[in-house]
């Protein structure tokens, strides 16, 4: 009779804790780019930023175009290969610790890297996370920024820019537990 109730134990938690899957959805994903264009500030907006999160292991991927964000020069024709005209950013964050998180702030560095053309550079970017509880979903409010060096990526044309720009990353992971 033990060895029955402990069965029964043991699947009913191990079934508790199979329905707490990480259930995470990427929305309203912006890339942002500030800096001095031509001697005068300019901010540069994209919502065409493939962010994805890894909901297992954690890692990030985001994709941006170069030529679309007008970094490049403008009348440099896009390239038979995108990858040559793309900004890859990559790495890992604290999954667990962001998604579990009930706090409303929590502030994260996180390394990320990023790659254009064979040129890779590794980034520390300043996330802030609010985590946002309403009637209709709990969500995470992620924003992360860094500034880098567009010399570090060897990019010859830099459509007059200041080398030095912010990099901001703005999405929501809406957690699709319940």
């Amino acid at each position: 009779m033990r060895t029955l109730i402990t069965i029964i134990l043991i699947f009913s938690l191990s079934a508790g804790s199979a329905q707490i899957t990480k259930m995470v959805l990427i929305k309203n994903q912006s890339f942002k780019m500030i800096g001095v264009q031509h001697d005068e500030p300019v901010e540069k907006e994209t919502k065409v930023f493939g962010v994805k999160v890894d909901y297992e292991t954690g890692e990030i991927n985001g994709v941006v175009n170069l030529v679309e964000l007008d970094l490049l020069n403008k009348e440099r024709e896009s390239s038979a290969d995108p990858e040559m005209d793309a900004l890859r950013i990559q790495g890992f964050l604290p999954l667990d610790d962001i998604v579990f998180n009930q706090q409303q702030q929590r502030a994260y560095t996180v390394e990320l890297e990023m790659k254009i053309k064979d040129f890779t550079v590794p980034v520390l970017f300043n996330f802030n996370i609010a985590y946002i509880k309403n009637t209709r979903s709990n969500f995470h409010d992620v924003r992360a920024n860094a500034v880098v060096n567009l010399h570090d990526f060897n990019v010859e044309d830099l459509n007059g820019f200041e080398p030095e720009v912010n990099i901001i990353l703005m999405f929501q992971m809406i957690n699709l537990q319940r």
